[in-house]
């Protein structure tokens, strides 16, 4: 029978209905009571909330303003909304990238290149501890990865790291080290290089599809370009195909992104100052002949224009050179500004994530379908 005093609702159908419940309802009615909290804390009522929401709701932004402030804007058909959250630890706290999500959990980087695992709806974070195997930032670069081992029950970030080859410190040294961070075991390792010599100008975080995370590379010793995968279950890069009309030479440079849950490459038509992109969209994902291509076109930009998110199935928002969000229609041809309340000029950094209430300091909560 029901968990509250003199109900008469069968607990199946309260927990039913509770999975229909945005997270952040679910964690006010956590303190109800202990037994709901028992109950909505659930490792299966977890999942079942999860693969509902996931399939449901549009993606969401987390917005980094250039006052290193976090706001997340959410998509309903009645209006778009946002929401300012604080997930400073310290004072001294100065985050500056979003560097990926994964079931509701986004991994951001401070100013001294420490990670912070949050979920923006519950306002659960995890302070990472620094890798042992980190290299000193001055002379080197890193680039971040997150996401769910889905064998092993486990989310891990990645972080790819070189020496500046274009400078005076490591001159020599070629490897791209790679330093893997388990949220369920909680430590740093090291493993073999990355067998690719990754590009650098964006720093490009992985992106996470399939168990996998991706990233653009060149291919030693002839240096043409792939879509490197690393499999997280494995620990161990794969290649995907890449589609058959792009440039093998040049394709390094474009850039990945997940639209709809695929895999997709943008690909600038223009240099220097343009207004179109081509996205290629891998739409059953390891397979060739899937890739279908569509076109943003008549939006000016000097750097990049990089897709987000759709919000209906025709519309999709873009990343105008980190000074504007603009939505565009795929059918009409058309674009609009996208203009959000308390999010004004520039900003830092953007990223998408999904609604949970995965948590990232708990290991008990790991387990999602997604």
């Amino acid at each position: 029978m029901s968990i509250f005093n003199g109900g008469y609702l069968p607990q199946e159908l309260l927990i039913n209905i509770f999975c229909r419940l945005p997270a952040k309802s679910i964690g006010q009615l956590r303190c109800v009571s202990n037994p709901l909290n028992s109950i909505l804390s659930n490792k299966q009522f977890l999942k079942s909330h999860f693969t509902r929401i996931h399939f449901q709701e549009p993606e969401k932004l987390i917005l980094l303003s250039n006052s290193h402030s976090f706001h997340t804007i959410t998509f309903k058909n009645i209006g778009v909304f946002s929401n300012s959250i604080n997930f400073q630890q310290t004072p001294s706290d100065q985050f500056v990238d979003v560097c990926g999500s994964c079931n509701g959990l986004v991994l951001i980087l401070n100013k001294d290149d420490t990670i912070v695992v949050i979920n923006p709806i519950t306002l659960d974070c995890k302070k990472i501890p620094n890798s042992p195997f980190a290299l000193d930032p001055v002379g080197s670069f890193s680039m971040y990865g997150f996401g769910y081992d889905y064998v092993n029950d486990d989310y891990k970030i990645v972080v790819i790291s070189r020496y500046d080859h274009d400078n005076e410190y490591e001159p020599d040294v070629l490897d791209m080290f790679m330093d893997i961070y388990s949220l369920k075991v909680g430590s740093w390792k090291r493993i073999k290089s990355s067998p690719y010599d990754h590009a650098v100008p964006e720093l490009a975080s992985g992106v996470f599809v399939n168990g996998a995370l991706h990233w653009l590379a060149s291919k030693k010793p002839d240096y043409v370009s792939v879509i490197g995968a690393f499999v997280l279950s494995d620990e161990e890069f794969v290649e995907v195909p890449a589609p058959k009309s792009l440039d093998k030479d040049k394709f390094v440079f474009n850039k990945l992104v997940v639209l709809k849950g695929c895999l997709c490459m943008v690909v600038d038509n223009l240099e220097g100052y343009g207004n179109r992109i081509d996205v290629w969209m891998m739409k059953e994902y390891g397979v060739e002949e899937s890739w279908t291509k569509f076109c943003v076109d008549g939006i000016d930009f000097y750097d990049f224009l990089k897709p987000l998110c759709f919000i209906r199935d025709d519309e999709v928002v873009v990343n105008v050179d980190g000074e504007k969000l603009m939505v565009y229609n795929l059918e009409e041809e058309i674009s609009r500004d996208l203009e959000v309340d308390g999010i004004l000029g520039r900003f830092d950094s953007v990223g998408t994530f999904v609604e949970s209430l995965v948590s990232p300091v708990d290991p008990n909560l790991f387990e999602t379908e997604a």
